[in-house]
């Protein structure tokens, strides 16, 4: 034992002793709180239950005696009784150690096999956590190549999508075009129709073969078309029908009326 001292037999005590101690029959000590305790309680060793109601079955003796105890306690007694009292106080110590040796025998064993067990435990444990590594791995390589493979699709997707965008911008840019187109020529259509009927005031007089009054009839009819300013003087009364025929015999004979009243809107006579 660690420094030659007993250590106190009760289970959940294990302090070591060096003043005061319980000693019984069986070979067993305790410390005196515990002792004091258990033997009030009960004459039975709380360590191997054992019955100790005798007299001198439990003694408490002093661990650290006095110059006069020692000497006084064996005087007068043989040589062989004190002898043989001596090999029984070393056969008590003898036992203690042994207990004492098989006690952390005992913990060694189970610490070991505790130890064994974590081993074991712990092997099977990273075994386990090798293998989910490797899947992980093989997981991460996957989505590598899933995330590489997506790429590529999204750049074609891209591409494609930026070549419709440039031909919807071209097909855009020609329906524009047309659309202006169309409506210039159908603006100057409806220009040229909503001109024609004032051309009734001043239609030259063709069998006269005079040419003057037919040019100054189409340069007037061209300036109508353009200008959108004239639209509003020289358009013709509401209900008004051209009729070239009788256009024709309502002139005199060898007159052309060439000139428009811009402000009335009515030929000058």
């Amino acid at each position: 034992m660690e420094g030659d001292d007993l250590i106190c037999n009760f289970k959940k005590c294990r302090k070591r002793l060096t003043d005061i101690a319980y000693v019984t029959a069986c070979s067993h000590v305790f410390c005196d709180e515990d002792g004091t305790r258990e033997f009030n309680r009960a004459k039975n060793c709380p360590a191997c239950k054992t019955n100790l109601d005798k007299k001198f079955e439990i003694v408490r003796n002093n661990l650290q005696p006095s110059e006069q105890y020692k000497s006084m306690i064996l005087a007068g007694l043989k040589p062989d009784m004190i002898n043989e009292i001596a090999s029984r106080a070393l056969a008590f110590w003898m036992y203690q150690s042994h207990q004492e040796k098989t006690y952390h025998e005992f913990q060694s064993n189970k610490e070991r096999e505790r130890a064994s067990q974590l081993e074991q435990y712990y092997e099977q444990l990273v075994s386990r956590t090798n293998s989910e590594l490797t899947s992980l791995k093989s997981q991460i390589e996957n989505t590598k190549k899933e995330n590489g493979e997506t790429k590529k699709k999204y750049s074609e997707v891209s591409d494609k999508l930026m070549e419709k965008n440039r031909q919807h911008q071209k097909l855009q840019s020609m329906y524009d075009s047309l659309r202006r187109k169309y409506i210039s020529i159908s603006s100057f259509e409806t220009v040229g129709v909503q001109k024609t009927p004032n051309c009734a005031f001043n239609v030259p007089n063709m069998a006269s073969g005079d040419m003057r009054g037919a040019s100054h009839v189409q340069g007037t009819m061209q300036r109508g078309r353009a200008s959108s300013f004239l639209e509003s003087f020289i358009s013709p009364p509401q209900g008004f029908q051209f009729n070239p025929q009788q256009a024709m015999l309502d002139q005199p004979a060898n007159r052309v009326h060439d000139e428009f009243s811009v402000g009335l809107g009515t030929p000058r006579r």
